[in-house]
């Protein structure tokens, strides 16, 4: 039998390796920065009025947490509140593994992700194994498609889809990253902006006055 002091320790560990992913994922590799993202462009999108805005660090996919989260602070406004659609200004920014989340049902089918994301530690209950089954429908409207329905506004870290694309090929004989890579990156899901590092995109987002909250730990 696992001691609660084993459960504690292991657990202790799994975080540690998937914050040290992420923080891998976040360093900028100047051959990944390119002139191809446009910070005027996403400052305009994060300043798009609202009487209050909030920024999701997601870090891992942790079973799409983030989706209740997001959906939480859109309901407790709209109906703890009492204020009227639209008045909360949701965002995520996705990076480590949790840039996955991010990416379509051809990426998730093809590169076989909630299996490689699983054997990397990730928790993922869903069997779905064709699709993103973050992106769709878990019931009641919880999912990140029907959260871009009500306005939220996503994220992708660059250098953290080159890391997930080193994922995918270390599970590939014969896969290339980079091939990998330029393929994923054509893959990601409606109204998603691709930046540089999910870690300056959090602090462009908090510059444009929204509030923070980490959301997948």
């Amino acid at each position: 039998m696992t001691s609660r002091r084993t459960f504690i320790a292991a657990g202790a560990a799994l975080a540690a390796t998937a914050d040290a992913v992420a923080a891998a994922d976040a360093q900028v590799d100047p051959e990944r920065t390119t002139a191809q993202f446009d910070l005027g462009a996403l400052m305009a999108r994060l300043n798009e009025p609202a009487r209050h805005k909030q920024v999701f660090a997601v870090a891992r996919v942790a079973d799409g947490t983030v989706i209740h989260y997001m959906r939480n602070s859109l309901d407790g406004y709209e109906r703890g509140f009492g204020e009227p659609p639209g008045s909360l200004r949701v965002a995520a920014v996705f990076y480590g593994r949790g840039v996955a989340l991010t990416l379509d049902d051809v990426a998730w089918r093809t590169y076989r992700l909630a299996d490689a994301l699983k054997k990397d530690g990730e928790v993922i209950t869903s069997p779905q194994r064709d699709a993103n089954p973050y992106w769709h429908s878990l019931g009641n409207d919880n999912s990140l498609e029907a959260l871009a329905k009500r306005g939220a506004l996503y994220m992708a870290c660059n250098n953290a889809l080159h890391g997930l694309a080193a994922l995918i090929a270390s599970n590939e004989p014969g896969a290339q990253a980079s091939d990998i890579y330029a393929d994923v990156r054509k893959r990601l899901v409606p109204g998603t902006i691709l930046v540089p590092a999910g870690v300056a995109a959090l602090n462009a987002a908090q510059e444009a006055r929204y509030t923070f909250a980490q959301a997948s730990i």
